[in-house]
């Protein structure tokens, strides 16, 4: 199988008195058998300016010079968001917490009080732009007695057990058999059958923008649910739809490209890693209350078509949103030209 991390061969020669480096985009098997001659051919000069601690962009200057452009026209989505996007939720056990429908409505049949801690679960490959690709799984949910209060927190273990079994009595017959491996887990809470300690459990109860850690695209659609994902993913707690448009957006998928890390080439189907830690840099523009309302209306009308028919084609009410979105950053046709001469996956 290929691997998924790449190598490279960084060749340097010590000197001075240069203020940019020569560089070249390469792929497939181009320039293998004579990158000198290749470099001289299609490279370009990077100065070293954009040679920072921050991390390396090898890109054209032209190209770099667009990001900025994107960038000075936005709002960096951690400030935007107020810090809130969060990572999706580690079991450490999937085995025991991870449970198909069949076994959802067994557990409910047979004592009703089971659904309140069974909750619809997604993880990162059923994410798609628009839309998740449910793949009829549930996770049994129960967060740590650090996080929240149950009829056993603060109670010795046994005691705890007891507590719990008396409770939930279907769904502690299911975890049980687990307890020794439940037990042995580094993501565990209090008690053996609870999640890890997590400060924002409920973030997961509320409107939420998702999308996955890592794709060959942007893939962000909006939860109405009360769904929780696992650790592939990321969510905003928000009903922002406008914000649902910029991410899915052609202007930011260029942004994306050019400036998170990427596992291969990211305009050739490379994965892209949209990690919190990345995707607060990424800019969102600002817009008049007018401009927001008929784009979040569009990404809405665009999600509820998606959702009601995957294979819709929504592509004239998307083209709608890239030329509104456009115009707040302040894209002409010379970028857009540009932009249209980048390969894709």
């Amino acid at each position: 199988f290929d691997a998924t991390v790449r190598p490279l061969v960084l060749l340097a020669r010590k000197g001075g008195g240069h203020d940019s480096v020569r560089a070249a985009t390469v792929r497939g098997g181009d320039g293998a058998s004579d990158p000198g001659a290749f470099l001289a051919r299609n490279g370009f000069a990077l100065p070293l300016s954009r040679l920072s601690a921050g991390g390396w962009a090898l890109a054209r200057p032209e190209l770099l010079r667009l990001r900025d452009k994107i960038e000075r026209a936005g709002t960096p989505l951690g400030e935007y968001a107020k810090g809130g996007m969060y990572r999706g939720i580690l079991t450490g056990l999937n085995a025991a917490f991870v449970i198909d429908s069949d076994t959802r409505d067994r557990l409910i049949a047979e004592d009703p009080k089971s659904a309140e801690l069974i909750k619809p679960w997604l993880r990162g490959r059923d994410i798609r732009r628009w839309r998740a690709n449910w793949g009829g799984l549930y996770a049994i949910a129960i967060a740590s007695s650090a996080n929240a209060s149950w009829p056993w927190s603060g109670k010795p273990e046994g005691e705890a057990a007891t507590i719990f079994k008396q409770e939930y009595p279907r769904v502690y017959a299911h975890l049980a058999p687990y307890e020794k491996q439940l037990k042995k887990r580094q993501d565990k809470g209090r008690f053996f059958w609870e999640l890890r300690a997590c400060a924002y459990y409920d973030k997961f109860s509320e409107s939420k923008i998702i999308y996955p850690e890592i794709a060959e695209e942007m893939r962000a659609f909006l939860d109405q649910g009360k769904r929780i994902t696992n650790n592939k993913c990321f969510i905003i707690p928000s009903n922002n739809a406008f914000l649902l448009a910029v991410l899915n957006s052609k202007i930011l998928d260029f942004w994306f490209r050019i400036s998170l890390p990427c596992l291969d080439d990211p305009f050739d189907g490379g994965d892209m890693e949209f990690r919190g830690v990345f995707m607060a840099r990424a800019p969102i523009p600002s817009a008049r209350p007018a401009v927001k309302k008929r784009l979040a209306a569009l990404a809405n009308r665009v999600q509820s078509v998606r959702q009601a028919n995957p294979a819709a084609d929504t592509t004239p009410l998307e083209a709608e949103i890239d030329e509104a979105i456009r115009a707040l950053y302040g894209i002409d046709e010379r970028d857009i030209a540009l932009i249209g001469k980048l390969p894709r996956p």
